[in-house]
C-alpha cells in the first residue's frame, strides 16, 4: 500500500532491482495509509521521525513527534521526488496473486 512500508519497499525495488517493474496498489484514494484514514485533531506519530523516516530521504522538520498531516506531506514528497507516486494505483486492491520462481 501507500504507507511508510509500501513507499519504502517501492524505493528499494526501484534502486536495488532496476530491471524489475512494480506497481504499488493502495486501496484508499490517497497515499498515507493510516495517516490518511485517521485524521482526528492531534493525531501524531508515537515514534521519533528522525529515526523512523527513510535513510534515503531524511526527515527535515524540527518536530520529532510529528503530527499526522506533516508525516503525510513527507510521504507525498518522498513518493513524488523518487517517482514512486507515478507507479501507484489508488483505489485498487489485489484480489489474487501468483508467484512463479522460474
Amino acid at each position: 500500500g501507500g504507507g511508510l512500508s509500501g513507499i519504502g519497499a517501492a524505493y528499494r525495488v526501484a534502486t536495488m532491482c532496476p530491471s524489475k517493474s512494480y506497481i504499488l496498489l493502495e486501496g484508499r484514494d490517497d497515499l498515507g495509509a493510516t495517516l490518511d484514514l485517521w485524521r482526528y485533531p492531534g493525531v501524531r506519530s508515537d515514534s521519533d521521525m528522525y529515526t523512523f523516516a527513510y535513510p534515503f530521504d531524511l526527515w527535515k522538520s524540527n518536530h520529532a513527534l510529528a503530527e499526522g498531516s506533516e508525516i503525510k506531506e513527507y510521504l507525498g514528497a518522498v513518493a513524488k521526488t523518487h517517482g514512486i507516486v507515478d507507479r501507484m494505483r489508488f483505489g485498487s486492491r489485489a484480489q489474487r496473486a501468483e508467484y512463479d520462481s522460474k
